[in-house]
């Protein structure tokens, strides 16, 4: 049996980073070792994502560059990509294994058939591997599908400051332009006493925040009998927290409701932000969308959250150039955002994904189109956000520091509200939670300092 080191690159959402330090946690505990470079490691993983066609075009050129710098490694190709077109990679590259979603947490053993590890061995991670389920088979309630819902047996998230958990996969909505039910499954629920172990778990290993994440976090509980709502998982949660703090990520409009405005107006460990999609701010869109909410709906839920939480991060995503989106539609979208109390956006440009009804809707706008209209809503999402940091000079607030360096020596650290401030540098290790003054904010960066 060979052994060698590791090196996983992690494409696209939280939840996907997730998954890597699923796959990490168990390599490192089979006695693996990770490896910095991926040109010096025996096995590559890559985890991709398949949001957009730009993602697949991403995840086609990371697969040539990886083999071309180490054509001798064991190259597995894993994710939504991976799930959705297995043969679009084998055909990007030579690939030892292809494993789309349902089969990624099998990666360990395929590699224990490829003779690539030892049960055991030394290993140098920055923080040891973080055991979490009970044990490997922890299931999220009968599905009646192959889709797995199981918690690793073990994570590891290298030398990042934050910790990610999975709490819900899959999707049970049937917006017209979304792959995602196809590749991550339908919705589906970890049981509550599994997920409050593992975020113990991670408490003790001195994780202070951490991220609950999945497809639709605020899904929680549907379909799990008793049925528990997010509401009830996040008191339960809190109860064992201690002083670390709690993200929440991944929730649709009309999920994010009165007891969970109420709740994050309460609990200062429940970290001020959320990132709720709107798509569009046209209902015409929004219709031929297939969303289940209109423009109305989504900016009651984020002007409730303005008013019971005044200094809220709130984010959207954006889809830009969506069948049907005229001139009129497009402007009348970034009216809406610009009126709106958003401080961030993230834009995404239409493309069509096979197999969606939208791929074959007529009216897409042009191109060029496409392009200036994207640029303009990026332009106005960058205005949105040093507004919004603008008002905290002077303030103090709390900040996990990240860790990571920047190019001037100071280090980056995230406020509760979503502001990436940074202070000077040896102010704090990675991972601590501190009080930062912001004392200047600029277009296109945040200056702070400790203060306490």
């Amino acid at each position: 049996m060979s052994r060698g080191g590791f090196h996983t690159i992690t494409l696209g959402c939280k939840l996907n980073q997730f998954d890597s330090a699923g796959i990490e946690g168990e390599l490192l505990r089979r006695g693996l070792r990770r490896e910095e470079d991926p040109a010096a490691a025996s096995v590559v993983v890559i985890n991709t994502c398949t949001v957009t066609a730009r993602a697949d075009a991403e995840a086609r050129k990371l697969i040539r560059r990886v083999r071309r710098a180490n054509p001798d490694c064991r190259l597995l190709v894993t994710g939504c990509y991976a799930e959705l077109d297995a043969d679009a990679i084998l055909e990007t590259a030579p690939v030892d294994r292809v494993v789309g979603n349902r089969a990624k947490t099998e990666i360990p053993r395929i590699l224990d058939e490829m003779e690539i590890g030892e049960p055991s061995g030394e290993r140098t991670p920055m923080r040891p591997a973080v055991p979490l389920a009970r044990d490997s088979s922890t299931v999220a309630g009968d599905h009646g599908c192959d889709w797995p819902s199981t918690l690793p047996s073990a994570v590891d998230f290298g030398d990042r400051a934050r910790a990610f958990l999975k709490v819900q996969d899959g999707c049970d909505l049937v917006c017209s332009y979304c792959v995602i039910p196809q590749v991550r499954g339908p919705g589906r629920s970890v049981p509550p006493a599994e997920v409050e172990h593992a975020l113990e778990a991670l408490v003790r290993s001195g994780y202070r925040e951490i991220v609950l994440t999945g497809v639709n976090t605020g899904d929680y509980g549907r379909d799990l009998a008793p049925r528990v709502g997010l509401r009830q998982l996040l008191d339960r949660l809190l109860e064992r927290c201690g002083p670390t703090r709690i993200r929440l990520n991944s929730l649709e409009p009309l999920t994010v409701t009165d007891e969970i405005v109420e709740l994050m107006a309460e609990e200062p460990r429940l970290a001020p932000h959320l990132q709720i999609p709107l798509q569009s701010g046209s209902d015409t869109v929004l219709r031929g969308m297939r969303r289940n909410y209109r423009r109305a709906t989504w900016l009651d839920r984020v002007e409730r959250l303005r008013a019971a939480v005044p200094d809220i991060g709130l984010g959207a995503d954006v889809i830009v150039g969506f069948p049907g989106e005229t001139d009129a539609c497009f402007d009348e979208t970034y009216r809406f955002i610009d009126d709106s109390p958003l401080s961030y956006l993230h834009v995404f440009s239409w493309s069509a994904r096979p197999g969606t009804p939208a791929a074959e809707m007529p009216h897409a706008p042009a191109p060029e189109a496409i392009r200036e209209r994207s640029a303009r809503l990026r332009t106005l999402g960058r205005r949105l956000s040093h507004r919004f940091r603008k008002r905290f000079e002077g303030r103090r607030l709390d900040a996990v520091v990240l860790g990571e360096r920047r190019s001037d020596g100071r280090l980056r650290a995230l406020t509760g509200n979503f502001i990436e401030v940074a202070i000077e540098p040896g102010a704090a290790p990675g991972g601590e939670l501190v009080t930062v003054e912001v004392l200047r904010a600029f277009p296109d960066e945040t200056l702070g300092r400790r203060v306490d």
